[in-house]
């Protein structure tokens, strides 16, 4: 038996993803309730692997906000956070980080994730 819990929502209008820079970086994270954030670089096959799963999945969590943020391109913002990894994803709820996964995921662990953060 399959738990409702567990299924995507069925696909409605999604939000377009975000490009996150260092000017406008914490001005999302701090007024987004409920956002993911995709760390990658264009050198990085597994980002451009992940980067469809991420764009797809997006389009079935309408109540979450996808954003990108190059690290090569915010080096500042990388630092800060300590990013050491591409891709490195980023679930932030409600202004507070609350998990933080290194390495390109299925979509099922992908979905895993935003169901264990924003649908539970």
């Amino acid at each position: 038996m399959t738990n409702n819990r567990d299924l995507p929502a069925p696909p409605t209008e999604a939000l377009p993803i975000l490009t996150l820079t260092e000017a406008n970086f914490n001005t999302f994270t701090l007024q987004i309730s409920a956002l993911v954030i995709d760390f990658f670089n264009d050198w990085c096959g597994s980002c451009r692997f992940f980067a469809q799963i991420f764009f797809d999945v997006s389009l079935e969590y309408p109540e979450v906000q996808f954003c990108t943020c190059n690290t090569e391109e915010n080096s500042h913002i990388t630092a800060e956070l300590r990013i050491r990894a591409v891709p490195t994803l980023m679930f932030i709820k409600n202004g507070t980080v609350v998990k933080i996964r290194n390495g390109a995921l299925s979509k099922e662990e992908f979905r895993e994730d935003l169901n264990s953060v924003f649908r539970a």
